[in-house]
């Protein structure tokens, strides 16, 4: 039995859904695979950016795989072991299909969110090693490194090459790591480094639309901006610069997916000042132009 077949048997939906949006729609795309590594890493089933436009129950049987659910606008809820929780938005849900029956409700209308069913027994190992039950659900800013892991992951292949496969294994153990590290804490939320550091990350996260220029940390800290890029990139693995513009694509496309703003509004938004540099380094950095990857994943 395929996993698409399986998926369908464990699936039952209250009220109906319309015609135009079938009831396997809700997992995305069913990817191609291949067998021989299924089991040998993290493994894409299914997946995609899915809106539900109207109020319904999705009612799930046990199903043997994992669950990555990433809210962007509008609010679902889960329904599991008699407890309710709000999917809302920022916030991804990972969970062991296999547990429990479950319920997924739409709540707050459009809901949009990207969702991945995925297997490998990577997974359980990994869940093993700290105290995961079920599921949980944790904040993602617009900064998370899982964040930009789950856009390159939807903008991967869907047939069974092996490069698609690797491709996705890698971001996906990835995603899993972080997760696992980020919500039971297993590190300092921060890095141990010189306070200045900490500083500057901070104001770069939250005034990343402010123009920036490393002349005025000189000014400000008393240290060339020689140094203060090279301890800065061996603290948070980018010099100031790469980390800045990483924050604000990381805003731009949840502004592409979430409003109807012109692309140079939001390049102006987000703190780029000349829409073509915008562009290109969008481009280089997310594989396609700003309205491209709108158009792809907006639904």
């Amino acid at each position: 039995m395929t996993f698409q077949e399986q998926y369908l048997q464990s699936l039952s939906v209250r009220p109906a859904l319309p015609p135009a949006f079938p009831a396997h729609s809700f997992a995305g795309v069913f990817y191609e695979l291949l067998p021989d590594t299924v089991d040998l890493f993290p493994t894409v089933l299914s997946g995609g950016t899915v809106e539900l436009t109207s109020a319904h129950t999705l009612s799930f049987a046990p199903l043997n795989c994992y669950m990555l659910l990433y809210t962007r606008i509008g609010k679902g809820t889960l329904r599991i072991q008699s407890k309710t929780h709000a999917l809302e938005p920022g916030k991804l849900l990972c969970m062991d299909c296999s547990a429990s029956p479950y319920m997924i409700e739409t709540t707050d209308i459009p809901w949009r969110f990207s969702v991945f069913l995925i297997q490998g027994s990577f997974f359980t190992h990994l869940l093993s090693l700290v105290p995961f039950d079920v599921f949980l659900v944790h904040s993602l800013s617009g900064y998370s490194p899982i964040l930009s892991g789950l856009e390159r992951l939807l903008g991967n292949g869907h047939t069974a090459s092996l490069y698609n496969k690797l491709s996705d294994a890698a971001l996906l153990q990835d995603i899993a790591t972080t997760l696992v590290i980020e919500s039971y804490q297993l590190e300092p939320m921060e890095p141990k480094c010189a306070p200045y550091l900490l500083e500057i990350k901070q104001y770069l996260d939250m005034y990343f639309a402010q123009p920036f220029h490393l002349e005025d940390l000189e000014e400000r800290y008393h240290i060339s901006k020689y140094r203060i890029c090279h301890e800065f990139s061996k603290t948070f693995h980018a010099p100031p610069l790469k980390y800045l513009n990483a924050r604000r694509l990381n805003a731009a496309v949840q502004l592409l997916l979430t409003t109807d703003k012109h692309v140079h509004e939001i390049a102006m938004d987000v703190g780029f000042d000349n829409t073509n540099h915008f562009i290109n380094l969008f481009k280089r950095e997310k594989g396609t132009t700003p309205q491209a990857y709108r158009d792809a994943n907006k639904g």
